[in-house]
C-alpha cells in the first residue's frame, strides 16, 4: 500500500485560485484578439482605494480581471457587473449605418440591467495617412462622434468618490476610449501618446469596475439590512438572509477584500449556530436534504461539496443543519486559503472536525451512515487540508504560487507557527485513528466496501484514489481480518511520523520523539530494523536527558535487538555501552542475567561471522587465500597497547629492554573470561626497515622537539562509538570505571614469552575481566637483538575461538626499533646571531660547549673550522646541526673560504688561552680527560674582515644575496671503551656540530657633518639590518688620539648639545632607521691640531641575550672645510711694462685687466663628498683692497666649479674669469685681493689662499 498522504488531491481548492472580477466584452468587429495581449500585460489593476459605508478607506493592492465574451444578439441574464463594447469602424458612413444602431441597443440593454459599461474604439489604420505621416483625420472624426453620442449616457448610479480622491465627476461621465493599436505610426512614432491612451483606458476601466462594485455592494447591504431587521419576526426567511449575506461576502472575495469576506462568513456562521430552538427545529425536519453513505464526501473527498447546488438548497430552506454547517466551513477555509492565513485555517479545521465528527457519529448510530464513515471523513479532512496548506506554504504548489496574490503573506509565516499548526491537525488524525481502534465494535462486523476489487492484487490496490485507499484503513477485507490490520497500522505510522516531523520543527522535541518511538514499534513489528534503530536512538537520547529511565531501558533493549537482527553486532554493543554508562543499573532496570544473555548472543554473532577463522594459523591462511578477515573482538572491548623502549621520553629502561602494556577495558555489565591473550612482533634488520634513521636531523632544536612530542611509546585503541568506522583509533580514552591493574608474572625469558629468530611472542593465560572494569597486562622483556619490530597481531581466545583485538591498520602504530647504543657526548655551538665585521667590532667570539653525559672523553681533540657553503639555500637564518660521523664525512667540495680568521680559544673562565701563531680558518685544541657527566666550554675568538673584503664570487640564488653568512663547525674526536665484550676494546667516536651565522653590520651608518663658525653639527642616521631587531641600550661620544686610539678628554672638541637622551632603550625592527644629532664646539686650536678623532660608541643588544659594542667613526677632517686658491694675474697690454719680476706698472687713468683663477684643493677625506657637491660660490673684492682699487662691472659674480683640464693631484675643479679694476691713487699698490662666499656667508680667510698677495703694482700718472 502506497503512502496515502503523498497522493492526496485537495478538492476544496478547485476553481478558487485568483478569483478576481468578471468583466464582459462584446466584439462585433473581431479586434479583441489584437487587443487582449497588450491589455493582459497591463493587468491586474493596482493600488485601488475604496471607501466603504462607514467611511473607512480600504486599499486593494491587486485586482485581477477575467473577461467573458457577451454576444449582442443573446444578452445573458446573468451579466457581469461591468461590460465593454469594442468598436471597429473605418469611415463615417459605416458608423451611421452599421456601427451605431447595434451599439445604441447594447447601451440600452446595459442601462436596463443596471450594468456599468464602457465603449472602446479600435481603429484598424486602413485609411491612407495624411501629410506629415499622421493618422487619417477620419478616425478622429469617428471618435468625436462616439464621444458626442455616448458620453452622457449613464448605465447606473455613478457615485463620485467611490474609488478615492483620484476620481472626479468629469472622469466618471467619460465612457468612450480609443486605442490606436493597429496604426504603425501611432505605436512606434508616437509611443508617448500611445501609452497615454492605455493609461486613460485603465483609469476608465478602474472607475467602471469600482462603480459597479459600489452599486452591488450598496444593494446587498441594503437587502441584508432589511432581512436582518426581520430576524425576530415570525416566518423569518433564513434562506434569503443566508443568500444575501453570502453574496456580499463573495463580492468582497472577488474584489480581493478578503478581510471583509471572512468577516461576513464568520458572522453568518455565528448567526446559524446561535439560532433559537424554534429556528433550529426547522432544520431537523426529515424532509430536509442531508448526507447519505454514497455522498461524494464519503466516496470522493471529505470536502467534495457541490457549492452551487448546496447554495440553492440553503436559499430554498431545503438543507439540513449538517449540510449548512459543512457548507459554511468550506466557504471559510476557501477564503482563508486564498488569504494565505494557513495557521488560522488549520486551527479552525481542528475545532470544526471534532465537532462535526460528533454529528456524523449520531447519524451513524441511526444507521444513516456506515459505522466507519464518520472516522473516514474526519481523518480524510485532516489529511486533505494539512496537505493542501503544506503544499502551498512550502512553494511546491506552482499553480497557487503563480496565481494567488497572498504569496507574500504566506511566506512571512514563521516556520515554528506553521509546523505547530500542521502537527496539531495530523496529531488529531492520529487520535481519531486510535479512537477508531479502541471502539467497542468488533472487527468481524466491519463490512467490505470494495468487494469488486481483489485486494490481493497490489496493482489494483495502487490504482485506487487516495480516499479509497484511506477507506481500506477502516474497512478490512476477510483476507485481512487478523489481530493487526496492515493498512491501519501503516496509516497510523505514517500520520504519527508526519506529526513527529512537524512537532520537531516547531520546537516540541519531547512530543516529536515520543511519536517517533511509536513509529519505531511499527517498524520493529514489520522487520524494518534500520528505521526502527534510528527512531529508537532519538527516543533514548531524549529519555536520557529527561531522566525517563524506564523508557530509556526499553529503548536500549530494542536497539540491541534491532542491530543484532541487522547483523551489526558492533553497533549493538556500541549503542548499549554508550547509553548504559550514563545510567545506574537500578535506574535502567537491566539485570545481570539479561546482560549475560546479550553478551552470549553477541559472541555467537561474531563467531558466525568468522567462518572458520578460529585459530591464528587459519587467519594467516585466510589472508593468503583472500577470504573475508575475521571480526575484531575489539568491537566488544576497548583495547590499548603501549610500547616503551630506551628512546621513550622519561624511560628508565636499559638498552635492549622493552615494556609492552596491553590494556583491555570491559564496559559490559557482565564478567568476561579470556582464555588467552597474545601479542606478536616480527623483526627485520633495522637497516632495511627503517632507512629514515640514516638521514641526519636538520637541527638540534628539531631533534629535541621530536623527542618531546613523538616518544617511542605509542598508544592505540579501538573506538566503539556507534558513529565511527571500525578501524578508527582513539588515543588516551579513559575507562570511567575503576581499572584493576594486574602485573602478571613479570619474568624475563620464561615460557610464556617466546623469542624467535625473526620475532617475539608475548602471551598471557586466563585473563578475567570483571563487569565494567578493566586490566592492564604488562610484559617486560630484555636482551632484545637490534632490529625493527612490527606488531603483527593482538588476539584473544574466547570460548575456544580466536578473535582479533585490533585491526591490522592499528597494529602499525605499535612497532618499535632497537638500535645500536649511541654516543651520548653532545657538542653545541652558541653565539650571537650576527658576526659584526671590522671596523665596527675588532674581535668576535662564539662559545663551544662539550657535555660528556654517560660517556668518558679521553684523548680528545677539538677542531674548529669556519667556512661558507657554496650553496646559499640553507643560509637564511641562525642554524645548528648535529650530524655526528655523517656530518664529518660530508664531501667538502661544497665548502669555500669566507675570509674569517680564527685567532684563538680560551677554556671557560680560566686565564689559559690558546692562540694560533698564524690565524687561519681552522683551529685545533687538545681536550683534557672529561669524566662522565663532565662538561667543557671554550671561547673561540674570530677576526671578521670588513664587508668589502668578504668573498662574494658565487652567484646569488635568492633575494637576500646581500647578506653573507659563515658556518662554524666543531668536531670532537675521542676514545670510548666498549662494554659487554670479552676483551676490553676502544673505539674512536666523532661528535660534530655546526652553526651558521650571518656576517652583517647590525647598523648601517650615514654621517653628515657641517661646520658653522666654531660649531660642528653632526647628523648620524643608523639603519637596522634586514634580518634581526636591535635594541640601543646605551651610547656615548668618545674622543681619542689618532696615534694611540685611546679615549682622552679632548680639549679641541667638546659636546655642547646632546638631544638624544630618549633614544636609549629604542628597539629597531629590521630596516628601521633612527637619527642621532650632536652639536660640537671647536677650540681655537682645532684647525692647527689634526691628530684627534671622534666616534659614537653604541651598546647594542639583540635576541635579549647578546650585548655588543660598536663604534661609528666621525671624520673631523671633513669639517675643516674645503680650501681654495685664487690666482690674480694681470693681462699684458701696450701701456703696461714690467719693472722687475714681482712688480707691474700701470696707468692711473686706464682700468687694469686681471685674469682670476679659482681652484679647489682636494684631499682624500673629502674626495667622495665632493663628487656630488654643486654649491654656488660668489666672488667679490676683498674689503682690504677696496681702498686701493675700484672694481669695474659686476661687484659680485656667482659661479660653480668645473672639472680641471689635464691631470691634477691636489685639485679637482676650477673657475676662470676676468676683472677690470681702476686704481684709486698713484704709487706702489698691492695686488687686488678677492674673497669667496657660499650661501651668503664668507668662507674664512684661512681656507682661501691668494698666491699673489705679496706682489706690487706701480701706478703712474698718465702723460
Amino acid at each position: 500500500m502506497a503512502s496515502v498522504y503523498a497522493t492526496v488531491e485537495p478538492q476544496f481548492t478547485r476553481e478558487l485560485l485568483s478569483p478576481g472580477l468578471r468583466v464582459g466584452y462584446t466584439d462585433e468587429g473581431g479586434v479583441w484578439q489584437f487587443l487582449a495581449p497588450s491589455l493582459a500585460q497591463r493587468l491586474p489593476l493596482r493600488a485601488i482605494e475604496w471607501r466603504n459605508l462607514v467611511g473607512v478607506t480600504k486599499r486593494i493592492e491587486q485586482l485581477p480581471l477575467h473577461f467573458d465574451e457577451i454576444s449582442i444578439k443573446n444578452v445573458k441574464k446573468d451579466l457581469p457587473h461591468a461590460c465593454i463594447y469594442l468598436v471597429k469602424c473605418e469611415d463615417l458612413d459605416s458608423y451611421r449605418s452599421v456601427v451605431r444602431p447595434p451599439l445604441v441597443a447594447w447601451v440600452d440593454a446595459m442601462t436596463a440591467a443596471k450594468v456599468e459599461w464602457l465603449v472602446l474604439y479600435v481603429p484598424l489604420g486602413t485609411r491612407p495617412k495624411a501629410a506629415g505621416n499622421v493618422p487619417n483625420p477620419v478616425y478622429r472624426k469617428i471618435f468625436d462622434r462616439l464621444r458626442t453620442d455616448f458620453t452622457h449616457r449613464k448605465g447606473g448610479p455613478l457615485l463620485g468618490g467611490a474609488i478615492g480622491p483620484a476620481s472626479t465627476h468629469l472622469a466618471l461621465q467619460e465612457r468612450v476610449c480609443k486605442i490606436d493599436t493597429l496604426e504603425v505610426t501611432s505605436v512606434l512614432g508616437q509611443q508617448q501618446q500611445h501609452e497615454s491612451q492605455w493609461t486613460e483606458l485603465l483609469l476608465r476601466l478602474r472607475h467602471c469596475v469600482m462603480d459597479a462594485f459600489q452599486t452591488k455592494c450598496f444593494q446587498y447591504e441594503e437587502s441584508l439590512r432589511v432581512l436582518d431587521a426581520k430576524r425576530g419576526a415570525t416566518g423569518w426567511d433564513f434562506g434569503a438572509f443566508f443568500l444575501a449575506k453570502e453574496r456580499l461576502a463573495l463580492m468582497y472575495q472577488q474584489m480581493y477584500l478578503q478581510d471583509d469576506a471572512i468577516r461576513h462568513l464568520d458572522e453568518l456562521d455565528a448567526i446559524f449556530v446561535n439560532l433559537n430552538e424554534t429556528e433550529k427545529q426547522a432544520f431537523q425536519d426529515g424532509s430536509k436534504t442531508s448526507f447519505t453513505s454514497q455522498d461524494p464526501i464519503f466516496t470522493q473527498s471529505p470536502l467534495a461539496l457541490d457549492l452551487t447546488e448546496t447554495q440553492q438548497l440553503i436559499a430554498s430552506n431545503r438543507a439540513s443543519a449538517h449540510l449548512v454547517s459543512l457548507y459554511c466551513f468550506c466557504r471559510q477555509i476557501r477564503t482563508l486559503y486564498v488569504m494565505g492565513s494557513f495557521p488560522q485555517l488549520l486551527t479552525r479545521v481542528s475545532s470544526f472536525i471534532e465537532a462535526f465528527l460528533a454529528e456524523l457519529k449520531e447519524m451513524a448510530s441511526g444507521n444513516t451512515l456506515g459505522w466507519h464513515q464518520p472516522f473516514l471523513w474526519a481523518v480524510g479532512a485532516c489529511m486533505e487540508v494539512s496537505y493542501a496548506c503544506e503544499l502551498s506554504w512550502s512553494g511546491r504548489d506552482e499553480e497557487w504560487t503563480a496565481s494567488s496574490v497572498s504569496v507574500q503573506a504566506a511566506q512571512t509565516i514563521p516556520v515554528e507557527e506553521m509546523s505547530r499548526a500542521l502537527g496539531n491537525v495530523l496529531y488529531l488524525a492520529r487520535r481519531l485513528l486510535k479512537n477508531f481502534a479502541r471502539s467497542n465494535r468488533s472487527r468481524n462486523d466491519l463490512r467490505v466496501s470494495f468487494s469488486s476489487i481483489p485486494h490481493e492484487d497490489t496493482e489494483a490496490e495502487s490504482s485506487l484514489k487516495w480516499y479509497q485507499q484511506l477507506e481500506q484503513v477502516f474497512v478490512a477485507p476477510k483476507s485481512r481480518r487478523t489481530d493487526a490490520c496492515e493498512p491501519y497500522e501503516r496509516c497510523l505510522s505514517e500520520v504519527s511520523h508526519l506529526a513527529s516531523m512537524y512537532f520537531s520543527q516547531s520546537g516540541r522535541h519531547r512530543f516529536a520523539v515520543f511519536l517517533g518511538g511509536e513509529c519505531a514499534r511499527y517498524h520493529l513489528a514489520r522487520g524494518e530494523f534500520e528505521s526502527a534503530s534510528r527512531l529508537l536512538r532519538s527516543l533514548a537520547r531524549q529519555s536520557e536527558e529527561d531522566g525517563w529511565w524506564t523508557i530509556f531501558g526499553a529503548c536500549v533493549r530494542s536497539i540491541c535487538q534491532a542491530e543484532l537482527a541487522l547483523g551489526r553486532s558492533t553497533q549493538a554493543v556500541a549503542a548499549c555501552f554508550s547509553m548504559l554508562q550514563l545510567a545506574q543499573e537500578e535506574q535502567v532496570g537491566v539485570s545481570k542475567e539479561e546482560m549475560e544473555q546479550l553478551l552470549v548472543a553477541l559472541v555467537a554473532s561474531l563467531d558466525n561471522k568468522s567462518a572458520g577463522g578460529n585459530t591464528v594459523d587459519s587467519t594467516e591462511d585466510n589472508k593468503i587465500s583472500g577470504s573475508e578477515p575475521r571480526v575484531n573482538m575489539g568491537e566488544l572491548f576497548r583495547p590499548t597497547v603501549a610500547v616503551e623502549t630506551t628512546r621513550s621520553s622519561g624511560s628508565a629502561l636499559e638498552h635492549g629492554d622493552i615494556r609492552v602494556t596491553l590494556g583491555i577495558a570491559n564496559d559490559f555489565p557482565a564478567g568476561v573470561h579470556l582464555e588467552k591473550v597474545r601479542i606478536r612482533f616480527t623483526r627485520a634488520p633495522i637497516g632495511h626497515e627503517n632507512p629514515q634513521n640514516d638521514e641526519p636531523l636538520a637541527s638540534m632544536s628539531r631533534r629535541v622537539n621530536e623527542q618531546e612530542t613523538t616518544p617511542e611509546s605509542r598508544i592505540v585503541s579501538a573506538d566503539l562509538s556507534s558513529d565511527t568506522e571500525h578501524d578508527q583509533l582513539s588515543e588516551g580514552r579513559s575507562v570511567e570505571a575503576e581499572i584493576a591493574t594486574i602485573l602478571h608474572k613479570v619474568v624475563e625469558n620464561v615460557h610464556n614469552e617466546i623469542e624467535y629468530d625473526t620475532g617475539l611472542l608475548l602471551e598471557e593465560n586466563d585473563v578475567h575481566l570483571d563487569e565494567k572494569t578493566g586490566v592492564n597486562l604488562v610484559f617486560l622483556h630484555s636482551g632484545i637483538p637490534m632490529g625493527h619490530y612490527t606488531c603483527t597481531g593482538i588476539e584473544c581466545v574466547l570460548a575456544g575461538s580466536t578473535f582479533r583485538l585490533l585491526p591490522p591498520s592499528a597494529l602499525a602504530l605499535a612497532s618499535f626499533d632497537i638500535s645500536a647504543k649511541e654516543s651520548t657526548v653532545q657538542v653545541a655551538i652558541d653565539g650571537a646571531p650576527l658576526l659584526v665585521p671590522r671596523p665596527l667590532a675588532q674581535v668576535e667570539t662564539v662559545l663551544v660547549s662539550i657535555q660528556a653525559n654517560d660517556d668518558m672523553v679521553a684523548n680528545g681533540t677539538l677542531q674548529v673550522r669556519v667556512f661558507k657553503h657554496a650553496s646559499k639555500s640553507n643560509q637564511t637564518g641562525y642554524m645548528i646541526h648535529d650530524n655526528d660521523e655523517e656530518l664529518e664525512e660530508e664531501n667538502e667540495s661544497g665548502e669555500e673560504e669566507c675570509g674569517i680568521q680564527l685567532i684563538g680559544a680560551k677554556l671557560g673562565d680560566s686565564n689559559i688561552s690558546i692562540t694560533d701563531e698564524e690565524p687561519s680558518s681552522m683551529l685545533s685544541v687538545a681536550l683534557p680527560t672529561l669524566p662522565r657527566g663532565g662538561s667543557l666550554s671554550y671561547i673561540v675568538y674570530l677576526a671578521v674582515p670588513p664587508m668589502n673584503r668578504i668573498d662574494r664570487s658565487s652567484e646569488p640564488d635568492d633575494e637576500n644575496d646581500d647578506v653573507s653568512s659563515a658556518t662554524i663547525r666543531a668536531s670532537v674526536r675521542y676514545h670510548r671503551g666498549a662494554t659487554g665484550a670479552s676483551s676490553p676494546t676502544t673505539t674512536t667516536k666523532i661528535r660534530c656540530a655546526e652553526a651558521t651565522f650571518r656576517v652583517l653590520q647590525p647598523l648601517t651608518e650615514m654621517v653628515r657633518l657641517k661646520r658653522v663658525g666654531a660649531r660642528i653639527f653632526a647628523s648620524i642616521a643608523l639603519t637596522c639590518n634586514p634580518c634581526i631587531p636591535v635594541l640601543i641600550q646605551d651610547y656615548k661620544m668618545v674622543f681619542s688620539h689618532k696615534d694611540t686610539d685611546v679615549p682622552v678628554q679632548s680639549a679641541l672638541v667638546t659636546v655642547e648639545e646632546d638631544p638624544n637622551m630618549k633614544l636609549r632603550g629604542t628597539k629597531l625592527r629590521p630596516n628601521d632607521c633612527v637619527h642621532f644629532a650632536f652639536t660640537l664646539i671647536c677650540s681655537p686650536d682645532f684647525e692647527k691640531e689634526r691628530n684627534s678623532s671622534c666616534s659614537l660608541q653604541l651598546e647594542l643588544k639583540y635576541d635579549e641575550a647578546w650585548l655588543k659594542t660598536v663604534n661609528v667613526q666621525l671624520s673631523l677632517a671633513e669639517v675643516e672645510g674645503k680650501r681654495y686658491r685664487i690666482d690674480v694675474l694681470p693681462r699684458g697690454h701696450d701701456t703696461t711694462h714690467t719693472l722687475s719680476d714681482d712688480t707691474v706698472e700701470a696707468t692711473a687713468s686706464e682700468p687694469m685687466t686681471f685674469q682670476i683663477h679659482v681652484q679647489e684643493e682636494v684631499s682624500m677625506s673629502n674626495k667622495v663628498a665632493l663628487t656630488d657637491d654643486s654649491s654656488v660660490l660668489s666672488l667679490c673684492l676683498n674689503e682690504s683692497s677696496e681702498r686701493d682699487w675700484i672694481l669695474v662691472g659686476r661687484q659680485l659674480e656667482r659661479f660653480t666649479l668645473d672639472p680641471c683640464s689635464g691631470h691634477h693631484s691636489d685639485r679637482r675643479r676650477e673657475f676662470s674669469t676676468q676683472k677690470r679694476l681702476l686704481a684709486t691713487r698713484t704709487g706702489q699698490l698691492r695686488y687686488p685681493a678677492f674673497r669667496l662666499e657660499v650661501d651668503g656667508q664668507s668662507i674664512p680667510a684661512a681656507r682661501v689662499h691668494c698666491q699673489q698677495s705679496s706682489r706690487r703694482v706701480i701706478v703712474r700718472e698718465s702723460v
